[in-house]
């Protein structure tokens, strides 16, 4: 059905994205330092006795808790499309034989910037971005950077959820 400018534009808006990302990169290591010992646990040798692996596993419980709270939601918003094409023919390329560090030093201005740029809630300056990245682990940091990408160059469709299809038709035939 053939609708008006007005209707289209009512219905157009930028896509977001939620990403959750713990920013403890300490506790991350503790739960695997955790469960290696879990796996390796004994059961214990008398009724009487805790089991070790009971133990290991509130321990583990209680880092899970303490990574719920240190994580953080960071709302990302696609940048509009002609803004975001001006920007992105800014990308830097890596050169033939361009080594590691002065790629880096290239190319980490242009990804704090996009974060920048994309990131609604906490919003952050691109200096606000260099703190952060110098405090997170590589791969809280490649992910806000992926899904910035993901989020301004992928196609918005309608998303085909087959959990909730299959919830859906159970409900129908009930």
């Amino acid at each position: 059905m053939p609708r008006d400018f007005d209707e289209v534009r009512k219905l157009a808006s930028l896509p977001t994205r939620t990403v959750s990302l713990c920013l403890s990169g300490e506790l991350v290591d503790e739960i695997g330092r955790l469960e290696a010992q879990l796996a390796d646990a004994k059961p214990p040798t008398s009724l009487a006795d805790v089991s070790p692996k009971q133990a290991i596993a509130e321990a583990i419980t209680d880092l899970q808790d303490q990574m719920r709270e240190s994580t953080v939601d960071f709302r990302l918003r696609a940048l509009p499309s002609r803004k975001w094409d001006k920007f992105w023919a800014s990308a830097p390329t890596r050169a033939e034989g361009e080594s590691d560090d002065v790629w880096d030093e290239r190319a980490f201005p242009f990804y704090a910037e996009m974060l920048s740029r994309s990131c609604v809630d906490p919003e952050m300056s691109v200096e606000q971005v260099g703190e952060l990245v110098d405090l997170i682990h590589h791969k809280a940091w490649s992910t806000l950077v992926s899904e910035c990408m993901a989020l301004n160059m992928r196609e918005v469709d309608i998303p085909n959820s087959a959990a909730a299809s299959a919830l859906t038709r159970d409900s129908e035939q009930t």
